[in-house]
């Protein structure tokens, strides 16, 4: 019975500076997280960077925190080196994996605030969604689409879509020069088809700052594209202005159809 219990108390007193040991390594590795997490939340404040930056940044100090203490620990029980490099690839592709995305909108945030593609204000076409930008901030730019619901793209993909920015100054005013297509079929000649559009279309000029004007986009044995363009000088008006001048080339199409 003593033999056994001098045994046990041997393999204790030779384990326990390794004990002593990972349990300073916990402490420490808590310490530095509370204390790196303390001053990151602080810098976000100071900086009014978005909450996702700061997320972002903490999730990085935290894994690294973490693999950094594993290595350690790894080291003090004797681990083979070749598991202390295998262990911190792993942790630098977690790393990776974490931040990438974030900084990747972070970056494009950048480039899109000094490069300036588009401005608040502005109505644009990302992708194939369009509205009015509301706030262009790190990470996402805002948009405001027709039926007032509010868009969030990540900065990264709009870099990855096609802009198309409807807002252009004109004589020193901001104007909107929007347009669309309508398609029609050949049961009407196009030298009548188009006039009837002319004419359609003249009772909207009154109206508007510029326009509408209207061109030939795509013809083919089975239909005709026209785009139509016009502009407005505040987002509110395009919409109502795009489905009344559509209503008005309909009614004249309509029209001219039933006269022959």
């Amino acid at each position: 019975m003593g033999s056994w219990f001098e045994n046990v108390m041997s393999t204790l007193w030779e384990y326990l500076p390794m004990v002593v040991e990972y349990a300073v390594l916990v402490v420490v590795a808590l310490t530095i997280e509370k204390l790196a997490t303390k001053k990151v939340r602080r810098a976000v404040e100071q900086l009014k960077l978005p909450p996702d930056a700061g997320n972002a940044i903490i999730l990085t100090i935290r894994v690294s925190v973490l693999v950094a203490a594993c290595i350690v620990a790894l080291s003090i029980g004797g681990i083979p080196s070749s598991w202390l490099v295998g262990l911190s690839a792993l942790g630098g592709t977690a790393i990776g994996f974490a931040s990438t995305r974030t900084i990747g909108n972070l970056v494009s945030g950048i480039y899109i605030m000094v490069s300036r593609p588009f401005r608040i204000g502005d109505y644009v076409r990302i992708g194939n969604v369009e509205g009015e930008v509301l706030e262009i901030s790190m990470n996402y730019t805002k948009l405001k689409a027709p039926d007032g619901s509010v868009l969030l793209l990540s900065n990264q993909k709009v870099l990855e879509s096609n802009v198309m920015n409807f807002s252009a100054q004109v004589n020193g005013k901001k104007l909107i020069r929007y347009s669309f297509s309508m398609g029609f079929d050949h049961s009407v000649p196009s030298d009548r088809l188009e006039e009837a559009i002319r004419e359609a279309l003249e009772e909207w000029k009154a109206k508007l700052p510029m326009g509408p004007d209207f061109f030939l986009a795509r013809c083919d044995r089975l239909s005709r594209e026209y785009v139509l363009t016009f502009c407005v000088e505040d987002v509110s008006e395009l919409w109502p202005t795009r489905d009344g001048i559509m209503r008005s080339v309909l009614k004249a199409r309509e029209a001219l159809k039933e006269a022959t």
